[in-house]
C-alpha cells in the first residue's frame, strides 16, 4: 500500500509546474514520512538519559514517570503537526496534493511500524514493569532480573511505535469529535439517537438519573471545563488548516534546502 500511494503521489507531482528543476517527490515524501519517526527516537533517547539519571532520585517524592510520559507524548504530537505543516508548505498550500501526500505518508509510517513490530520486537512480558522502568529510570529491584540489560533496547523500539501511533490517534479522535459536534446541537437529537440505537419509542426513552445539588454543580463544572478545552483544541486544529489556506499568498519562504526537497 505504501508503494502504491507513493507511486500515485509521484505521478501527480510529475504534472506540477515547479520550475525547470523540480525537487524529487520521492525524497520529499520519504523525508516527511521518516521525519516524525526520527524525531520521536531523538526525544525518547534524550528523555531516557534524563530518566535514567534523575528518575531514581525524584521518583520517591514526585510523579516523575507520568511527567516524562506526558512530555514525550506532547512532543510527539508537536513533531507530527510540525512535519505536516512543513509538508503542506512545501506543497504551496495545495489541498489536493497535500491530502494525497498525507495518505502516502501515513502508509509509509504504517509500513515502518509493521516492520519494527515484526522484526525487532520479542515476546512481551505480562507485567508492565518495562514500561514503568523506561519512564522512571528505575530498572533495578523489579521483576526483570537479568533481562534489565536487554529490555531497554526492546522498550526503545516499542516507544518509537507508541510515539508514532498516539498522536495519530489523538488527531483522528479530534477529527471524529469535530464531525460529531454539529449533530449534537440539533434539539431532540438525543431522543432520535436513542430511537435508532436501542429501538426505543419516544415515550419509552431512558430517563436521566436524579442528582443532588452538589453532584449537579460538580458535573456542571466538569462540563464547563472540558467544553473550554475542547473549543480551544478545535480552534487550534482549525487554525492549522484554515490560516495557511487564507494567507497562502503571503506565507512564502525562500530557502535552498526547502527547494531541494
Amino acid at each position: 500500500m505504501a508503494t502504491l500511494f507513493v507511486i500515485a503521489y509521484m505521478f501527480v507531482k510529475s504534472f506540477s509546474d515547479d520550475g525547470p528543476l523540480p525537487p524529487s517527490p520521492l525524497i520529499r515524501i520519504c523525508v516527511i514520512a521518516v521525519g516524525p519517526v526520527v524525531w520521536n527516537a531523538a526525544v525518547l533517547m534524550a528523555l531516557f538519559v534524563v530518566s535514567l539519571f534523575a528518575g531514581p532520585m525524584m521518583a520517591s517524592w514526585a510523579p516523575f514517570g507520568s511527567l516524562m510520559a506526558a512530555i514525550a507524548h506532547s512532543l510527539s504530537l508537536v513533531g507530527l503537526i510540525a512535519f505536516f505543516e512543513f509538508f503542506w508548505f512545501l506543497e504551496l498550500w495545495d489541498a489536493s496534493r497535500g491530502v494525497l501526500g498525507v495518505i502516502a505518508i501515513i502508509s509509509i509510517q504504517r509500513a515502518i511500524q509493521k516492520i519494527l513490530i515484526g522484526v525487532f520486537l520479542t515476546r512481551e512480558y505480562k507485567h508492565d514493569e518495562t514500561n514503568r522502568a523506561w519512564w522512571t529510570g528505575v530498572w533495578y529491584g523489579r521483576k526483570l532480573g537479568n533481562s534489565a540489560m536487554s529490555q531497554p533496547a526492546r522498550e526503545f523500539v516499542v516507544k518509537i511505535v507508541e510515539m508514532s501511533l498516539w498522536p495519530s490517534d489523538f488527531l483522528l479522535g479530534h477529527i471524529l469529535l469535530i464531525i460529531l459536534t454539529p449533530p449534537t446541537l440539533i434539539p431532540g437529537v438525543n431522543q432520535l439517537h436513542s430511537t435508532m440505537l436501542f429501538w426505543l419509542r419516544p415515550s419509552k426513552q431512558i430517563r436521566s438519573p436524579l442528582f443532588s445539588t452538589a453532584q449537579r454543580k460538580r458535573r456542571q463544572r466538569i462540563v464547563f471545563k472540558y467544553t473550554v478545552v475542547y473549543i480551544l483544541m478545535v480552534s487550534f486544529l482549525a487554525a492549522l488548516i484554515g490560516l495557511p489556506a487564507i494567507f497562502r499568498e503571503k506565507i512564502t519562504f525562500e530557502c535552498g534546502i526547502c527547494k531541494s526537497i
